[in-house]
């Protein structure tokens, strides 16, 4: 048992790669890391990225993240196929490809990090359920997931790893977890199905409220900055989830506005995209936007979108492009997915397409300053550093009393 004074480390398996985080594409994981990274009960926080599957991944990691990604400062340990360097004062970053050789050299290495940078009270924490078998195997106090959606549910992650086998895992995590947070209530009913009841949290997503009202960042330049017409706009990754159909009817219909989309395009969906939308002259495809533009883009948003189709997917989410969109003031029309009924009072949910058409126009028309000022107001309090200090004292709650 620790001492109440006593700081924590962390090794966190991460969702993604830090090299995507650096290059725009953020989500819960890389928040709540940055947020935990300011408790000062947490001393180091070793963040390993998203471990690949399958030849191509590694190959494509490896170009990506260990042979080409700049190394901001001191190396901790490197190898042919690993590397660990300093990010900031506590962060250190991890990448490897050994995953698609041998687990036990990549518990092996992390363990050889821990020793390296004396990383006492160590605490696994991980967004990662495709790999379960380094649980118990990295010297830790406690095992930490964060359920971040229904992977299972995702063709992305299907396609790596087979559903059954997914399943399989978020059952060993119920069963071997010391604390389970989750991003929506669906997840932590889907880890009751696993009799996982006592420990489980429910967690919505937060927002970096002062990054998007930063008037230095909302001030820029881009290229949206001179359309003239009503701008329709959506923030984020552009995969399977996103109803294509639904967004060709938005621009149909709406031949005097611009639809304007903000993110990369995944390959899987690509061509659905261009049959769906390359006839319209009013779709504009912006591709990948860094965060620090995106408070710049969302300002030139006269209405913002979450077109999403409707399926168990979705329906394990908390939509984070909801709380940005708020925390910027705009109008939000969004499909009846899972965390969107939480601001029902302050959005417009469709129940079916025509209705979203409809929304979007009565948005508009709705519009107002003291709106604005309202919907900022809602998700103010929603920051990051409140959702990791709740977790990091749940995480020093259950450490006293084991």
């Amino acid at each position: 048992m620790l001492a109440h004074h006593e700081k924590i480390n962390l090794v966190m398996f991460n969702m993604s790669s830090y090299f995507d985080w650096d290059h725009g594409i953020v989500n819960r994981n890389y928040n709540i890391l940055q947020a935990l990274a300011e408790e000062d009960k947490i001393e180091k926080i070793v963040a390993v990225d998203f471990l690949p599957i399958g030849f191509k991944k590694t190959i494509g990691h490896f170009i990506k993240n260990i042979l080409f990604e700049k190394k901001s400062s001191e190396m901790i340990y490197g190898d042919l196929t690993s590397a660990c360097w300093q990010k900031t004062d506590k962060i250190y970053v991890y990448s490897t490809v050994d995953s698609f050789f041998s687990h036990k050299t990549v518990a092996n290495e992390l363990k050889r990090i821990e020793k390296i940078l004396n990383l006492k009270n160590v605490v696994f924490w991980s967004y990662n359920p495709l790999f379960t078998d380094f649980i118990g195997k990295l010297n830790e106090h406690l095992f930490v997931f964060d359920a971040v959606d229904d992977w299972s549910e995702h063709p992305s992650y299907t396609k790596l790893m087979s559903k059954q086998r997914i399943l399989n895992n978020y059952k060993t995590i119920s069963e071997k977890a010391q604390v389970v947070f989750t991003v929506s209530e669906h997840m932590k009913d889907m880890f009751k199905e696993f009799d996982r009841t006592e420990d489980v949290y429910w967690v919505p997503n937060g927002v970096d409220y002062d990054h998007f009202n930063n008037p230095d960042l909302v001030d820029k330049t881009n290229d949206i900055s001179e359309i003239t017409k009503p701008v329709i706009g959506y923030l984020g990754t552009i995969e399977e989830r996103i109803d294509f159909e639904l967004l060709a009817k938005i621009a149909q219909k709406n031949p005097d506005k611009e639809l304007v989309l903000c993110g990369p395009v995944w390959p899987s969906v690509r061509n659905a995209a261009e049959r769906a939308l390359k006839h319209f002259q009013n779709v504009h495809w912006l591709g990948r936007v860094a965060y620090d533009d995106a408070p710049s883009y969302l300002k030139r948003f006269d209405v913002a979108i979450i077109p999403h189709k409707l399926n168990h997917f979705v329906n394990s989410m908390n939509p984070m492009k909801l709380y940005d969109y708020l925390a910027c003031g705009l109008p939000v029309v969004t499909t009846n997915g899972a965390g969107v009924e939480k601001f029902k009072n302050d959005i417009y949910i469709a129940q079916d397409s025509n209705d979203f058409l409809n929304l979007i126009d009565r948005a508009l028309k709705e519009d107002s300053d003291v709106k604005h000022l309202e919907r900022q107001l809602i998700v103010k309090d929603h920051t990051w550093e409140k959702r990791a200090d709740m977790m990091t004292k749940i995480i020093y709650s259950k450490i006293f009393h084991s």
